[in-house]
């Protein structure tokens, strides 16, 4: 829970290859591409976790946007071509109009990620500081409230306490309520 350097890469890395997935399986629907099947699926995942391994491995503490950006679109072109390649559907041609629908999810990805960069920095200063004070909280060996019995006495053998204790069962003779 340290927002180190490598937490925040990692970061980068996930939402990197999640991005370049949901980009990919998002532009490849609405070319008319159809919805993958599951071996498409799997290539898309194995590009997109490699995609996100090296981004996470390949960029600094404070990566660039340029690196972030140059990231995120080649990650979208491999998970895109990965998806045309395994289950095919509107071929390889590239339009002007993919191109930059492409170009406006990488920027805006790019943009979401800077934020979560910052983000998760505070979020786990934070929960670093609350689990700190949860830990070194005073625990208390004993209880501040104390029994104090009166005189030192055992009041189990007062008259008082002899004469309540009696027989609890039922009466020696029972009546059925109803006869047959």
């Amino acid at each position: 829970m340290n927002p180190t350097p490598p937490t925040v890469r990692h970061l980068r890395g996930c939402v990197v290859g999640a991005a370049c997935a949901v980009t990919a399986i998002g532009a490849h629907t609405t070319a008319h591409g159809g919805v993958p099947d599951t071996v498409a699926l799997t290539m898309l995942v194995a590009v997109c976790a490699g995609v996100g391994w090296l981004v996470a491995a390949r960029s600094t503490a404070r990566g660039s946007m340029r690196t972030l950006l140059v990231g995120l679109l080649g990650g979208q072109s491999a998970a895109h071509l990965a998806l045309t390649a395994m289950s095919g559907g509107h071929g390889e041609l590239v339009s002007m109009h993919m191109l930059a629908l492409h170009a406006v999810a990488a920027l805006t990805t790019a943009m979401v990620c800077r934020m979560l960069e910052s983000a998760i920095v505070v979020v786990l200063t934070a929960l670093r500081h609350i689990v700190r004070v949860l830990l070194s909280a005073p625990v208390r060996t004993r209880s501040p409230w104390t029994v104090r019995t009166s005189g030192g006495r055992d009041r189990r053998l007062s008259p008082a306490a002899l004469a309540s204790i009696g027989t609890r069962g039922p009466p020696a003779a029972c009546r059925p309520l109803f006869t047959a």
